[in-house]
This record gives structure tokens, C-alpha cells and sequence, in this order.
């Protein structure tokens, strides 16, 4: 939050680091760029997610419903293939 004579301006984390970029020296701005980048691609929307539907498993039909006995050894794996 900013204070100014008695008002209070709230701003938005992006307006703040927009803020913070814009003092910066020059001579920053590429460190600040490759850190973004970094961000950008560890982002859980934009990159896991993205590499976990490219993912293929075969399995039973009903492996989701019954992901419990399958792990506890009540159904086989091998036994329930299509």
C-alpha cells in the first residue's frame, strides 16, 4: 500500500513489481528477463499440466473407479486388460 496525505492507494502485485522493474538500472533488466522466463515456464498451468497430458497409461477400464483395489491387491492389473 502506498500512503499519500491521508489516502491510501492500493496497488495490484503486478503494479508493484511493474514498479519496482522500472527503477531498475538497465544493466538488470536481463537477470530480471531470465528470472521471468523461468517463472513463466515452471508456471503449473502452462508447463506441468501441459506435460501431464501428453502422458499415455494403459490400464483396466475401471482403474480410476477402482484405483483402491487395485492397489491393495484385490484386482490385477494384468487380469483386467482390454
Amino acid at each position: 500500500m502506498i500512503y499519500s496525505d491521508n489516502q491510501v492507494f492500493a496497488m495490484t502485485i503486478r503494479e508493484q513489481i511493474l514498479s519496482k522493474v522500472e527503477k531498475l538500472p538497465e544493466s538488470s533488466l536481463p537477470a530480471v528477463y531470465d528470472f521471468v522466463e523461468r517463472v513463466e515456464q515452471a508456471d503449473p498451468e502452462s508447463g506441468l499440466l501441459r506435460r501431464l497430458q501428453k502422458i499415455k497409461i494403459e490400464g483396466p477400464r475401471d482403474f480410476a473407479r477402482n484405483i483402491d483395489l487395485y492397489m491393495n491387491g484385490e484386482k490385477k492389473i494384468e487380469d483386467n486388460l482390454p
